[in-house]
């Protein structure tokens, strides 16, 4: 399991990473409504939730359940990456 948690840690820091970088975050701090724009502007946030993405892949396709358990454990790693 814990192979599982650093892997979708560094997956989703690479995503929250790039969204930084392609500026997709600032676009929705400035363009989006006040849900979104906390959100996009909020590092744990767009940690817990990339994370939260990367898991739903292996549990649709696996049919691991389990792996939703993963962004809980994975989100404080992907904070500190990013």
């Amino acid at each position: 399991m814990i192979d599982k948690v650093i892997l979708t840690a560094l997956q989703a820091a690479f995503i929250v990473l790039l969204v930084k970088k392609w500026g997709i975050a600032e676009y929705w701090q400035i363009h989006g409504n006040d849900f979104v724009a906390k959100l996009f502007s909020c590092d744990l946030c767009m940690s817990f939730w990339a994370c939260v993405i990367v898991s739903l892949v292996p549990t649709v396709a696996l049919g691991d359940v389990r792996m939703m358990a993963v962004p809980f454990m994975a989100m404080p790693i992907t904070r500190m990456l990013v």
